[in-house]
C-alpha cells in the first residue's frame, strides 16, 4: 500500500489488451509468469541478504513491491538478479497510435534501422515473413533497470509517462533544437536520452537525487548517447531553497553529480525547458516538487535569451492511479487528484492540461488513457 492508498500486487498489475487470439493471450501469459518469476527470485535474494536484521529497520514486504507495466514484457531483457536490461524502441517520424484495446507493438516482430530486431518467441523459424517490412524505428535503446521496487526505489523502473513525455517533446521539437533542457526526477534517464537522439538539443541535464539511481542512469546515459556528452547526469535536492547546490559530505569529498560553476549559469543563461515524467505519486514528495518548480520557473531568462518573454516551461506527464479512498468512499485518482491541487494553490505557477490523445508514438508502447499531460508556467 503506497501513500496514497493504492495497492498494488504483482497478478494483478498487468495489461489489459483486447485480443482474442489464442497465441497473443499464451504470450501475455507467458511474459507476465517470467516477470513474476524475476521478481520473486529478486524477493528470495533479499530476504537472504536481511535474515540478520532486527524487525526495526527498513525492509521490503511484499505488499509494498511496485511492479511498472512496461516491465511485464521483457521480451528481449537481460537478467542480472535485481536489475533486467530492456531494449526501448524510438523513431523520430512516429508510428500509428496505438490504445489498451488495440494491443502493442511488443506483440510483433519489428525491424528498426540499426539492424536490431525484436521478434517474438513463436517467429523465431519465420525470418522471412517481415523481409518487406519497412524500417519503423530509428532507435534501440538499452536500458538498465529495476524489475520491482518499493516505493523508496520506483525510480529504477521505467514508467509509461516517459514514453508519452517523448512522443511530446518529439511533437514540439522545433521549439527544443538549440536549447538547454533539465530533467527532473529521470529515474533511469530513458526520457533524457531520447531528448538528446530525437532533437536537435545544446544540452540535456538529467537528474535525480538518490547516488544509485543516478549511478544506473549514468551508466545507461553512457552505454546510449556517451558520443556527444550532451547530457549531463546531475543530483537536483527539490528540498533546498537552490535545488542545484553540492550535497555535503562528512569528508569533504566533492559530489560526483554535483553541478559546476559553468553548468549553473549554464542553465540560468540558456535553459528554457524543463521536463518530468511520472513523479507524481506521494502527496509529501507533490509538495516537495510544486515548491521545487516554483523555484525554478521564478528565475526569469536572460533578455538576450530567444524565449524571453515566454519564460521557462515545465512539460509534465504521469499516469493515473486509482484506488479507493476512505475519505471520499469512492475510487479515485488521488495522486492526481491532489497534484492539481496543491499546483492549484501556488501564488506563483500555474498548470494547464494538454490533450494528447492524437499524438504520434515515438516510443513502441501501449498508450492509455489514464496518461496525461500538462504544461507548467509562471503567472502572469
Amino acid at each position: 500500500m503506497d501513500k496514497t492508498g493504492h495497492q498494488f500486487t504483482r497478478k494483478e498489475h498487468t495489461h489489459d489488451y483486447n485480443i482474442d487470439s489464442d497465441k497473443d493471450t499464451d504470450h501475455r501469459n507467458k511474459r507476465q509468469r517470467k516477470a513474476e518469476e524475476i521478481t520473486k527470485s529478486e524477493n528470495r535474494s533479499d530476504q537472504h541478504e536481511h535474515k540478520d536484521d532486527h524487525d526495526d529497520e527498513d525492509q521490503t514486504n511484499e505488499d509494498d513491491i511496485v511492479l511498472s507495466e512496461v516491465h511485464i514484457h521483457p521480451d528481449n531483457g537481460l537478467v542480472d538478479r535485481r536489475t533486467i536490461t530492456s531494449t526501448f524502441l524510438l523513431s523520430r517520424k512516429g508510428q500509428p497510435i496505438l490504445d489498451s484495446q488495440q494491443g502493442s507493438c511488443l506483440d510483433s516482430s519489428i525491424s528498426v534501422s540499426n539492424n536490431i530486431k525484436v521478434q517474438d518467441d513463436d517467429q523465431e523459424d519465420d525470418k522471412d515473413v517481415y523481409d518487406d517490412e519497412p524500417d519503423l524505428w530509428d532507435y534501440a535503446v538499452e536500458i538498465r533497470h529495476a524489475m520491482g521496487t518499493d516505493l523508496r526505489g520506483v525510480g529504477s523502473q521505467v514508467w509509461l509517462g516517459c514514453f508519452l513525455l517523448i512522443d511530446w517533446i518529439v511533437h514540439i521539437r522545433e521549439l527544443l533544437n538549440d536549447t538547454t533542457v533539465l530533467e527532473i526526477g529521470a529515474g533511469t534517464g530513458l526520457a533524457s536520452i531520447a531528448t538528446d537522439l530525437l532533437i536537435a538539443v545544446d544540452r540535456v541535464y538529467c537528474t535525480d537525487y538518490d547516488t544509485n539511481i543516478l549511478e544506473n542512469c549514468m551508466a545507461n546515459i553512457d552505454l546510449n548517447c556517451a558520443a556527444d556528452q550532451k547530457v549531463k547526469t546531475r543530483r537536483l535536492n527539490w528540498l533546498l531553497d537552490d535545488p542545484m547546490e553540492p550535497m555535503e559530505k562528512g569528508d569533504h569529498t566533492p559530489d560526483p553529480f554535483g553541478w559546476s560553476s559553468q553548468e549553473r549559469q549554464d542553465w540560468k543563461d540558456n535553459g528554457a525547458f524543463i521536463l518530468a515524467a511520472d513523479v507524481v505519486y506521494d502527496d509529501s514528495l507533490t509538495d516537495a516538487l510544486v515548491d521545487c518548480l516554483e523555484k525554478l520557473l521564478s528565475e526569469p531568462l536572460p533578455p538576450s535569451h530567444p524565449r524571453h518573454y515566454i519564460g521557462r516551461v515545465v512539460y509534465m506527464t504521469m499516469e493515473k492511479r486509482y484506488n479507493f479512498s476512505l475519505d471520499e468512499l469512492a475510487v479515485v485518482a488521488q495522486a492526481y487528484e491532489y497534484f492539481k491541487v496543491r499546483i492549484g494553490q501556488s501564488s506563483l505557477i500555474e498548470a494547464e492540461e494538454i490533450d494528447a490523445s492524437t499524438l504520434a508514438r515515438h516510443c513502441d508502447y501501449d498508450r492509455t488513457k489514464d496518461l496525461v499531460l500538462f504544461r507548467i508556467g509562471s503567472k502572469e
